[in-house]
């Protein structure tokens, strides 16, 4: 199967949405997801409205569907950062971007989406000087943790977030290009 990757674009919210809504309806561990339904339009509208963030789709070459979509956000200085969370000093967390939400459509898991979204957000950001990635995963959702050890991650702390859920965050790091 192959697949197309393009940036989304305001005009995607509507369909962004619905994936969000159709994959949610499937997730067994709805614990493992940390962006709910109902919240999704006014996150990815207030993502190209603030600028804080970007999304990616994969969009089934044959079809045009939406098979997935990966979100990358970027913190700064904001509570939320997971930089906070292993001790990051200020100057690093304006370089810290969160590998925030990967969904992908069940008919279209195992062609390594997670995977190759992951690493073209990371090129994007990595070219606007972020050099922490870094992401939350349930320690129990093997899969996602899989994937993103593949990319380079690994787990360097385990917390409580998204009102009491264990979460393990995982990091990595760029090196700087000259």
């Amino acid at each position: 199967m192959e697949f197309i990757f393009e940036k989304a674009i305001p005009e995607d919210t509507e369909h962004l949405a619905s994936l969000v809504k159709e994959v949610w309806k499937t997730i067994t561990h709805k614990e493992w997801f940390a962006l709910y339904p109902q919240e999704t339009r006014h996150y990815i509208n207030d993502l190209f409205h603030t600028q804080k963030g970007c999304i990616w789709k994969a969009l089934d070459n044959s079809s045009g569907q939406i098979a997935g979509m990966f979100i990358a956000t970027y913190p700064g200085i904001a509570s939320d950062n997971l930089g906070y969370d292993i001790e990051f000093p200020e100057f690093r967390l304006f370089q810290v971007a969160h590998m925030d939400t990967v969904i992908v459509r069940p008919h279209y898991r195992g062609y390594g989406l997670q995977q190759r979204l992951t690493l073209l957000a990371e090129q994007e950001l990595q070219s606007e000087g972020f050099r922490y990635f870094m992401c939350t995963i349930h320690p129990d959702n093997i899969f996602s943790i899989n994937n993103m050890r593949k990319c380079g991650y690994k787990i360097v702390k385990k917390v409580s977030k998204y009102g009491g859920l264990p979460r393990f965050i995982l990091l990595k790091t760029i090196s700087c290009q000259k």
